[in-house]
């Protein structure tokens, strides 16, 4: 501790009620440190957790739609309602397996 930080910690001691001493500042200092770098952390984790929630909603309707071209091989009206209707039960099922590939090549990385 440089001479400067022994002098403003003094200073700061004095500031307080008698019953904080020199040590229980340096602790507090250094837990909000800590605190303040979980936050850093925190806020990171949670960008990519709503980034990896965005890509999912995103590729749900990119399946839905491509399931739609897919299915669109008739195009009478009735082909394009059952094509419609069988894209929304299949993609659940095909959701399912592109997450399961991909949570299998992460833990393969």
């Amino acid at each position: 501790m440089t001479q400067e930080m022994r002098d403003r910690l003094t200073l700061l001691v004095s500031k307080y009620p008698r019953d904080m001493t020199e040590a229980d500042l340096i602790r507090e200092a250094i837990r909000r440190y800590l605190d303040e770098q979980e936050d850093l952390i925190g806020s990171r984790r949670h960008f990519q957790k709503s980034l990896r929630e965005r890509v999912d909603s995103l590729e749900a309707a990119l399946t839905f739609h491509l399931n739609v071209l897919v299915y669109l091989v008739a195009q009478d009206e009735n082909a394009l309602r059952e094509a419609i209707i069988t894209a929304r039960q299949d993609s659940e099922t095909l959701l399912a397996q592109m997450k399961a590939v991909r949570e299998l090549k992460e833990t393969c990385d």
